[in-house]
C-alpha cells in the first residue's frame, strides 16, 4: 500500500507541476502580447480648420514617428471654400510630445495633394526611452493664423 500512495503522490505532484508551468507559459504569452500591442501608439485630434494624426511604431531597434496634418474643407462644396483651402499657403508646426520632447518644422512647409502635410522620423530605440503621454499637442501656424489641437492617444 505504501508504494501505491507514493505513486499517487508522485502523480499528483507531477500534475500540479504541469499545470503550474502551463500557467507560467500563459502569463509569458500574455506579456509578449501586451508588449506587441504597445509597439504602436496612435494619436488623433481635430480642430476647427485642421486635424492631425501621430503614429509611433517600434520596429526592431527603431522608433518610427509619423505626423500627418490635414486641412479640413467641406468636400461637397465648390468654389470659394475649396479655393480658400488651396490658398492656405505654407504652414509651420510644433508637435509637443510631453516630457520636454517636441518636434517642429525647420521652415514653412507647403501642403501637398488634398491640402495635407506628412513627415516621418526614425529614432534609435536603444538610446531613447519612450514614455508616451495620453495627450499631445499640435500647433499649426499659417497665413497669420494659429490653431492648437489636442491629440489623444487612441486605445
Amino acid at each position: 500500500m505504501n508504494v501505491k500512495k507514493i505513486i499517487l503522490y508522485c502523480f499528483i505532484f507531477l500534475l500540479i507541476m504541469n499545470v503550474g508551468c502551463s500557467k507560467n507559459e500563459l502569463h509569458n504569452a500574455k506579456a509578449d502580447l501586451n508588449t506587441k500591442e504597445r509597439s504602436q501608439i496612435f494619436y488623433f485630434g481635430e480642430g476647427k480648420e485642421w486635424f492631425g494624426t501621430v503614429t509611433i511604431s517600434k520596429v526592431k531597434t527603431s522608433y518610427f514617428e509619423s505626423l500627418y496634418i490635414q486641412h479640413i474643407i467641406e468636400r461637397s462644396t465648390t468654389g470659394k471654400e475649396q479655393q480658400a483651402s488651396k490658398n492656405v499657403g505654407k504652414i509651420e508646426y510644433v508637435l509637443n510630445l510631453g516630457n520636454h520632447n517636441s518636434t517642429r518644422s525647420s521652415y514653412p512647409q507647403a501642403l501637398q495633394g488634398i491640402g495635407s502635410f506628412h513627415v516621418a522620423t526614425e529614432i534609435n530605440a536603444e538610446t531613447f526611452d519612450l514614455k508616451p503621454s495620453d495627450e499631445i499637442t499640435l500647433e499649426i501656424k499659417w497665413a497669420d493664423k494659429k490653431e492648437t489641437i489636442q491629440l489623444k492617444k487612441q486605445e
